[in-house]
């Protein structure tokens, strides 16, 4: 088996996760915090900002 066919057969997941970074914390709250909030905020901040650019053009 040369280099090429080991790297197929080998499996492909890659992990950014480091040593340095510690234990991962799987918390709820965290995931709420990540999957949920953090893209509404940016929403509503998207939203906020052209409200505000709509109201002084007018």
């Amino acid at each position: 088996m040369n280099y090429i066919e080991s790297k197929e057969i080998a499996p492909t997941f890659q992990s950014n996760i480091r040593a340095e970074d510690g234990q991962l914390d799987s918390s709820s709250w965290r995931g709420l915090r990540e999957g949920v909030l953090v893209p509404l905020g940016s929403l509503f901040a998207v939203f906020l900002f052209m409200l505000c650019v709509m109201l002084l053009t007018h």
